[in-house]
């Protein structure tokens, strides 16, 4: 099974200095044991690459992951250390 990438929701906020963000929850499956480089399709309005500002990992299955290190305009990067589970959702702030 090949890990796979699909936007679940996504929020976007005004902050108080009138800078607006948005989140994407980015749900992932397909996930193996060990490292995992997952395609993203988080893009901005006009379909260009992103800069991510944070990531959280929401977990949806029983697994212990990681983030082997921060996501890029293309990417995110866990690492599956244990359990049965392949899927995870991570929140993605644009």
């Amino acid at each position: 099974m090949s890990v796979s990438a699909v936007i679940g929701k996504e929020y976007s906020f005004q902050g108080a200095n009138q800078s607006t963000f948005r989140i994407a929850r980015v749900d992932i499956s397909g996930l193996s044991l060990g490292p995992n480089v997952i395609p993203h399709p988080v893009r901005t309005s006009v379909g260009g690459p992103i800069n991510i500002q944070r990531e959280e990992v929401l977990l949806t299955s029983a697994i212990q992951v990681h983030q082997t290190q921060p996501g890029d305009a293309s990417n995110l990067y866990y690492t599956v250390d244990a359990g049965p589970g392949t899927t995870i959702s991570v929140g993605v702030w644009v």
